[in-house]
């Protein structure tokens, strides 16, 4: 199968900072190894520019994720969901993201644009609106077919390193190679059923400690499963392209459940052999949030 691989949050995973023995820069840098590593080009990184105002020094993090090959598309100013703030306001932190990430922006192939946590909206009105403007900037909006759940190993990976609990930092690892590649090929099977044939999957990553320490063995081990990294440029194309932003959702889901959801038929959303590994490691995390 076909995926294509894309960050979201840098320079700075959301109103957070790095842990004990991590910075921003040291984070993005070990991403950034290990798609070298493996020959990956091209990744789209979804980016905030609220980071950059708090810390403008921030900003070499994006120079170097361009000069590594890669490209920086909008993801809004302040990482602001829709359902949350009236279209307007939606719309503006756009716009902000847009001007604050210009010289990083302008350097990319395409214009493109992601809703965080993928979120649509709750009203057609206020959809119809973004849509609209995306439209009129000429921003392509992107979402995801499948997630990793990386943020939820990332607190059970804290966790277990904050109890110097070897054994269960081995397992956190070892369990997230497992499931990554697992959930990758339910969500691809989900969504060939939903769309009638084979798509190139959008997979995302982000930027917390723990997928900087394991990102190179997840490329490796989805590469040796035959998993082949393309463009996301191949990924935007009907079905899937034709489908984002065309249902109002408020649901923290991929693409393929929300439009299950909206149309009555949900579906799924952990690939159903891993659900107990998935239970034990939400609650490895407690009550870590990020």
């Amino acid at each position: 199968m076909k995926t294509a691989f894309t960050m979201d949050d840098l320079p700075l995973w959301p109103q957070s900072y790095p842990p004990d023995g991590y910075t921003a820069q040291g984070i993005v840098r070990a991403i950034r190894d290990g798609l070298a590593q493996h020959g990956i080009s091209g990744v789209y990184a979804f980016a905030n520019s609220w980071a950059i105002d708090k810390h403008p020094e921030f900003a070499d993090i994006l120079d170097d994720w361009v000069a590594a090959g890669h490209h920086i598309a909008n993801h809004t100013h302040a990482h602001q969901q829709l359902p949350d703030i009236n279209a307007a306001a939606f719309i503006a932190d756009i716009a902000e993201g847009e001007r604050k990430l210009a010289r990083w922006l302008n350097k990319a192939p395409r214009k493109l644009f992601r809703h965080p946590l993928c979120h649509w909206g709750e009203t057609a009105t206020k959809l119809a609106a973004v849509n609209a403007y995306l439209a009129d900037i000429g921003a392509t909006p992107v979402d995801v077919t499948s997630w990793c759940y990386e943020w939820t190993w990332n607190r059970a990976y804290r966790a277990a390193r904050d109890a110097g609990d070897r054994k269960a930092e081995i397992y956190v690892k070892d369990s997230f190679l497992t499931f990554s590649l697992a959930q990758l090929m339910f969500d691809q099977a989900a969504a060939k059923a939903w769309f009638g044939q084979d798509i190139t999957a959008i997979t995302l990553g982000h930027n917390v400690p723990f997928f900087a320490d394991v990102a190179a063995d997840y490329f490796g081990r989805l590469i040796d499963a035959g998993v082949m990294f393309v463009a996301l440029e191949d990924a935007l194309v009907a079905p899937v392209q034709s489908a984002v932003g065309s249902v109002v959702s408020d649901k923290f889901l991929v693409l393929q459940q929300k439009l299950a959801d909206a149309a009555g038929r949900p579906t799924p959303q952990i690939v159903p052999e891993c659900q107990e590994m998935f239970a034990r490691i939400k609650a490895m995390a407690g009550d870590l949030t990020v």
